[in-house]
C-alpha cells in the first residue's frame, strides 16, 4: 500500500521532508500535491513539477480540487499551524505538523476536538523527541535509572543576521500579525524551541507526555530591531522539586550549537560537542556511563512515524498535540515577562554588515550556564 503525502510549505526547512520523498528514501510514500503560496523558495521545484506533482497556493486549493491525502506535512509559518490542522483533519488526513504547536494557547482545545472527532494521528515535529537517542534516554529516565531529576540546564548561542528577520513574508521575529492573531516567533519559540521543549519532553511522566513548569521567571533582551526577543533566559521550577534553565540568543558574537547538562540524583546526563561527535551521555554516581547516541541523527524519524500511523493505527505520537502543549504555554507564560531592548550603546553592528550582536552576552550567557544561575540581564 502507499501513502499519498500533501505536502503544506515546501520552501526553507520543508527541504527536510522534500529531500527524502523524493529521494525515494521510502518507496511507499508518494508526494500527491504541494500547498505554497511561494512555491519557486523550493529549490526541487522544477523535479517537483516535472513528476507532475500538483502545485497549490494553499491547502484548500488541493481540496477543492477533489483531491485527497493519506497525511498532510504542514510546514508553515506559526500563526497557521491551528487553522491548517484542522483543515487537514476535516479532510480525512493524518497530521504531521511542524514545531511549534501554535501561537495562541486559545487554539488548542479546537485542536484536539478536530483531531478526536477525526480519528486521526496528529505528529508535533519537535525532532528531538523523536530521535532515537532521546526516546532511550526518556525509557531509561521513567526507568528510574537515574533518580530524581535536579537540575536541567542547556545553553545555545545562535546568531542570526538581517537576512533571518526578513524571511517568512513579514511574520519572522513579530508577536502578532496584521490581523491581529498570535506568532509569538522568537528564539524561543522557533530556532531553539526544540532544546527547551527537550527538558518539558525528558520530566514528562510518560514517553508521550512532557512536564509544565509550576513557576517561571524569564528575562527577554532584543538587541534587532523586531517586535519580539531575540535573547532569552529562563528559570523553571517543576513539581518534585526539579529545576530548569534554559539559555539562549541570536544576538551573540560567537557560536554555540546547543549542549545540555541534566542533573539526577543519581548521575549527570550530558550534551556536548566533543572532538566533533556530538551525543548524549550518561554517566551514573558509580562512574558507569551509557552513550545514546546523537539527537541530530535521522531527523525525519518524525515524518516516517507519520506514515507508519496511515498503515498502522495502533501507532502513536510519541509527540502529539498534549506532549508540544506545555511548551506553547511556556511560550505564552513567559511573553507576560515583558521585552527589554538592549542599549543602544550596547549593540554592535558585524564587521560585514550582515547583523548585530551585543559583546559579552554569550561569555555572560556561558557563565551561567557553566554556574547554574539565573541571568539577571546585565552585562
Amino acid at each position: 500500500m502507499s501513502i499519498s503525502i500533501l505536502l503544506v510549505g515546501i520552501g526553507g526547512y520543508a527541504s527536510t521532508y522534500v529531500n527524502p520523498l523524493l529521494n525515494g528514501v521510502r518507496e511507499d510514500c508518494i508526494i500527491v500535491g504541494c500547498a505554497d503560496p511561494f512555491p519557486n523558495s523550493c529549490p526541487r521545484l522544477a523535479e517537483i513539477k516535472e513528476r507532475g506533482i500538483p502545485v497549490f497556493a494553499d491547502m484548500q486549493e488541493f481540496f477543492d480540487a477533489g483531491l485527497t491525502a493519506d497525511l498532510a506535512v504542514i510546514t508553515t509559518p506559526i500563526h497557521l499551524h491551528a487553522n491548517q490542522v484542522k483543515l487537514a483533519l476535516a479532510h480525512g488526513c493524518h497530521v504531521l505538523c511542524e514545531k511549534p504547536l501554535c501561537g495562541d494557547i486559545r487554539d488548542i482545545p479546537g485542536m484536539i476536538e478536530a483531531r478526536d472527532a477525526a480519528g486521526k494521528y496528529v505528529g508535533i515535529g519537535y525532532q528531538w523527541s523523536h530521535s532515537d537517542a532521546i526516546i532511550a534516554l526518556k525509557e531509561d529516565i521513567l526507568a528510574g535509572v537515574y533518580g530524581k531529576p535536579k537540575l536541567l540546564k542547556t545553553l545555545v548561542l545562535w546568531p542570526r543576521n538581517f537576512k533571518y528577520y526578513k524571511r517568512g513574508c513579514g511574520w519572522a521575529g513579530k508577536i502578532k500579525n496584521d490581523d491581529g492573531a498570535l506568532i509569538l516567533d522568537s528564539v524561543a519559540n522557533n530556532a531553539t524551541a526544540h532544546y527547551l521543549h527537550n527538558i518539558l519532553f525528558v520530566l514528562g511522566d510518560k514517553m508521550d507526555t512532557a512536564a509544565e513548569p509550576t513557576e517561571i521567571k524569564a528575562v527577554l533582551r532584543r538587541a534587532n530591531t523586531i517586535e519580539n526577543y531575540d535573547t532569552c533566559a529562563l528559570e523553571m521550577k517543576f513539581a518534585g522539586g526539579a529545576r530548569g534553565l534554559y539559555l539562549v540568543t541570536h544576538a551573540s558574537e560567537g557560536t554555540q550549537d546547543p549542549i545540555f547538562d541534566y542533573e539526577f540524583e543519581n548521575g549527570h546526563i550530558h550534551f556536548e560537542d566533543g572532538e566533533g561527535k556530538k551525543t548524549v551521555r550518561g554517566v551514573l554516581n558509580d562512574g558507569t556511563e551509557k552513550i545514546y547516541g546523537n539527537p541530530f541523527d535521522n531527523q525525519v524519524n518524525k515524518l516516517w512515524r507519520a506514515a507508519d500511523a496511515v498503515l498502522d493505527p495502533s501507532v502513536k505520537p510519541i509527540c502529539g498535540i498534549e506532549t508540544a502543549t506545555p511548551h506553547t504555554n511556556t511560550i505564552a507564560r513567559m511573553q507576560d515577562c515583558g521585552i527589554e531592548n538592549f542599549a543602544a550603546d550596547q549593540i554592535k553592528l558585524r564587521e560585514d554588515e550582515s547583523g548585530v550582536y551585543v559583546p559579552g552576552l554569550g561569555e555572560a550567557l556561558r557563565a551561567c550556564y557553566d554556574n547554574a544561575v539565573m541571568w539577571d540581564g546585565e552585562l
